[in-house]
């Protein structure tokens, strides 16, 4: 596309990253048809640049992390499925001519439009919160705590900021006798892994609950 060199693509990647990891979280669902199934192509091919230890191995991850926030940003509030495989096909254009500065500067609009609105809230927030609380439902209420926060990303590794993870993560020590117990488990039989086939993978992943990191994708 527009970018030439792996030197110039890593630049702008890796500066896009950086941006990226202090969005708030703001992405639609993936939608039906065309669009979708490009975005999960892309999707599956940035990977195979992985783990197939191509010559972009060292970018590859670097790129999903830059293509989903940047695919799936919800362009309004009320935006409609079919409004949003609009949005995505427009996109999945740009991305294949390389345009990356063009879908940052229209996430960057978004985001901006999205900190005005989460102003507007935290009055609700915390009426919401007090709320949840009475009733006695303290797990929603502590997720209201962080949900529309500004820190977003990763901290600069700065000298107090080791000092404070290392106060955190103590050395290890042996664990002390008493605790260990002198228990061993039965070797697993090999034929207990012939169940595991693609179905039965297709019907976990389904379940599957989590965060995708920068992303801020759930599974």
């Amino acid at each position: 596309g527009k970018l030439k060199g792996e030197k110039a693509i890593q630049q702008v990647v890796k500066a896009t990253y950086m941006e990226i990891t202090k969005w708030k979280k703001n992405l639609f669902t993936l939608p039906r048809g065309k669009a979708g199934v490009h975005f999960i192509n892309e999707v599956a091919r940035l990977i195979f640049l992985f783990t197939d230890q191509t010559a972009w191995s060292e970018l590859s991850l670097s790129m999903i992390h830059v293509f989903i926030p940047l695919m799936l940003q919800k362009p309004s509030a009320n935006s409609k499925a079919k409004n949003n495989a609009k949005f995505l096909a427009e996109r999945l254009a740009k991305w294949n001519e390389g345009n990356l500065q063009s879908l940052v500067d229209e996430a960057r609009e978004i985001q901006a439009r999205l900190s005005q609105s989460t102003r507007r809230k935290e009055t609700s927030c915390h009426v919401a919160f007090t709320r949840l609380m009475l009733l006695g439902q303290v797990g929603k209420a502590v997720k209201l705590i962080d949900h529309n926060s500004d820190i977003k990303g990763v901290h600069s590794l700065t000298r107090h900021v080791k000092t404070v993870l290392a106060c955190k993560h103590p050395d290890g020590k042996p664990a002390p006798t008493q605790l260990k117990l002198e228990i061993k488990a039965p070797e697993p039989q090999p034929v207990i892994f012939e169940q595991i086939d693609a179905q039965m993978v297709y019907k976990v992943a389904k379940n599957l609950h989590g965060s995708g990191g920068p992303t801020l994708i759930d599974a």
